[in-house]
């Protein structure tokens, strides 16, 4: 693989307002002696228990597989030809789908944890690629001067129905049912799991986030704060702070990214 262009990332988490347990989980990872970066989001499913415990879960698993992958590639087994793009769909659909395993295996260890359930979107970034892999509705959005575009379709009933032609865009938007999951990690043995390829635009930032975020401010809002805020962690506590003012009415995580001239975390 050629050398990854420089970036810088940041995020953030917070209980929210109303919720006494912060249920989310986030994740931003390099790797050494590769130049592959991870950054991930994960939300416990709502009114199911054990959802903190699916989203650490799945954080921890999918950096362990995905590290596991890195180690191999630099050991001689490559990264494929090309640019390694497929290397890098492949990685991330393996280790997405060997969270939802080791949380199947959990649910039937720990009774009590049968339903336990989470939310995930995560990117793998590598030179001018980012690949992009979700279940449910945790969100991934793009914001360049063209302004703020959702990467990821959220997985749930009501989206499932207005896809199907069941409902019309008017319903889609004042039907009380958004947060009905149709997708996560944990409710199946074998989840459909979305992988897409992105550019890595040198203009463009990204959003990683969970429903706690987008449930409270409006994608106006959003572009506001990612255009008049300097820097990534600004934007970050900006974010929180905003989804905090509206509500708070749920745990709330953001991620940004950006291609930068120094490799770094802000």
């Amino acid at each position: 693989m050629d050398n990854n262009p420089s970036v810088a990332f940041a995020g953030g988490t917070d209980v929210g307002r109303v919720r006494k347990q912060n249920e989310d989980k986030i994740l931003m990872s390099e790797f050494e002696n590769s130049d592959v970066v991870l950054l991930m989001v994960a939300d416990g499913v709502g009114g199911h228990k054990g959802g903190a415990q699916a989203s650490k879960l799945a954080t921890e698993v999918i950096f362990q597989s995905i590290k596991k992958s890195v180690l191999q590639a630099n050991s001689g087994g490559g990264y494929g030809t090309g640019n390694g793009l497929e290397w890098l769909k492949q990685t991330l659909h393996n280790a997405i789908s060997e969270a939802n395993k080791k949380i199947i295996e959990q649910q039937n260890i720990q009774a009590e944890l049968e339903d336990m359930a989470t939310t995930v979107v995560a990117l793998l970034i590598h030179h001018h690629d980012i690949v992009v892999g979700h279940l449910g509705d945790s969100r991934c959005y793009e914001f360049n001067l063209k302004g703020l575009v959702q990467i990821t379709e959220d997985h749930t009933a009501l989206q499932q129905l207005l896809n199907e032609g069941k409902i019309t865009q008017k319903e889609f938007e004042n039907l009380p049912m958004h947060n009905i999951i149709s997708r996560a990690l944990g409710l199946t043995h074998a989840p459909e799991v979305l992988i897409q390829h992105i550019p890595f635009d040198s203009q463009s930032l990204y959003l990683l986030c969970s429903d706690g975020l987008t449930d409270c401010v409006s994608d106006e809002a959003i572009q506001l704060i990612l255009k008049t805020q300097n820097t990534l962690s600004g934007m970050v506590d900006e974010l929180i702070t905003c989804a905090n003012d509206n509500g708070g009415v749920d745990n709330i995580s953001v991620v940004l990214l950006r291609q930068n001239k120094k490799h770094s975390i802000e």
